[in-house]
C-alpha cells in the first residue's frame, strides 16, 4: 500500500508572484475514529477487541492524570508528552509578581523519538496523485475558447480524456470543469464513452455531408 501526496504552490512571505515553489503534501484517504482504530489494531495484532479498547482507555486516562500532575511521560519510541502553560499578562520584569490566576494551561506537546520516525520513514511508500480537494491555479487570461483549443490537442494526442485530467488541464475546479465537457457535449463537440468512473470522453467525429 502507498500513501498519496500531492503538490502545492507554496505562498511567497512578500506576496510576489514570481519565484514560485512546491511543497508535497499527504492526501488523507481517511480519518480513524477510535472505534475503527481498536478494531485495526484487533485484526492486525490479533488481540481481543475489548481488551484492546480498554488498554486504551487506562493509558489516556493515566496519561492526562501523569500530564495534570506536571510530569513528562515517555510512551516506548513513540517520544515523549509534556505540558506548555501560557501568561494572561505580559511582563519582561522578573520582580513582577504575576499571580497564578494569570496562568494557564495551554497545550500538550508530543516530542516524536528517532526511532519513530525511522520506522514511518522505511515502511512509508509514496505515491503521486491529484487531490479532488485542491483548489486549481487561477489563470486570468485562459477563456474557454482557449480551454477548448488545448482539449483538442490533448485529445489529438492522447484519443480520450477523463474528468481528473481535464480539471488539471483547464484549471477549473471539478464542477466547473464538469459543467464544461457537459457544454462541450451539447455543442457536439465531445461525446462521452462508458459510465460512472471508467467514463471518458472522445472528440464527437464529423458527420459527413450528404448533400455535396
Amino acid at each position: 500500500m502507498s500513501a498519496y501526496y500531492d503538490l502545492y504552490e507554496t505562498p511567497s512571505p512578500n506576496g510576489k508572484e514570481d519565484k514560485k515553489s512546491l511543497h508535497a503534501r499527504v492526501c488523507s484517504k481517511k480519518t480513524y475514529t477510535k472505534k475503527e482504530f481498536v478494531e485495526h489494531v484487533s485484526m492486525f495484532q490479533h488481540l481481543p477487541k475489548n481488551m484492546v479498547g480498554a488498554a486504551l482507555d487506562a493509558c489516556i486516562d493515566e496519561l492526562c492524570d501523569l500530564l495534570a500532575n506536571g510530569n513528562i511521560v515517555e510512551l516506548g519510541e513513540l517520544g515523549f508528552f509534556s505540558t506548555s502553560l501560557k501568561c494572561l499578562r505580559e511582563t519582561d520584569d522578573e520582580k513582577t509578581k504575576i499571580r497564578s490566576e494569570s496562568v494557564q494551561f495551554q497545550n500538550v506537546n508530543l516530542r516524536i523519538s528517532s526511532a519513530f520516525r525511522k520506522r514511518i520513514k522505511h515502511s512509508m511508500v509514496l505515491e503521486r496523485t491529484h487531490s479532488a480537494t485542491k483548489k486549481a491555479k487561477k489563470e486570468k487570461t485562459v477563456t474557454e475558447k482557449i480551454r477548448k483549443e488545448r482539449l483538442a490537442l490533448f485529445l489529438q494526442q492522447n484519443v480520450c480524456i477523463n474528468k481528473n485530467e481535464y480539471i488539471q488541464l483547464s484549471g477549473l475546479t471539478r464542477h466547473a470543469a464538469i459543467d464544461e465537457l457537459n457544454k462541450f457535449i451539447q455543442q457536439g463537440f465531445l461525446r462521452r464513452r462508458g459510465m460512472g468512473r471508467s467514463t471518458v470522453y472522445v472528440q464527437q467525429e464529423e458527420v459527413p455531408n450528404t448533400n455535396e
